[in-house]
């Protein structure tokens, strides 16, 4: 699926290695840089589409999660 707004190239994503590390600090370090860019994707997203394209489950006494909503075609 294409993404929207579109996910650019990112100087983070050059220092993927070609061959993930399955154990270790190194697969650590991977997993890291992975989980910061999908939450800083989803929280432009949230940012760009708003409530229109994004489910809050959750609220603000209990917390609460952002989600992108599945696309209705």
């Amino acid at each position: 699926p294409s993404l929207h707004p579109p996910l650019r190239p990112l100087r983070l994503c050059g220092s993927f290695l070609s061959e993930i590390p399955t154990t270790g600090a190194a697969f650590k370090e991977v997993e890291d840089k992975l989980d910061s860019l999908i939450c800083a994707y989803v929280a432009a997203y949230w940012w760009y589409w708003g409530e229109q394209r994004n489910l809050v489950l959750g609220d603000c006494t209990t917390g609460y999660i952002v989600i992108p909503a599945k696309s209705q075609k």
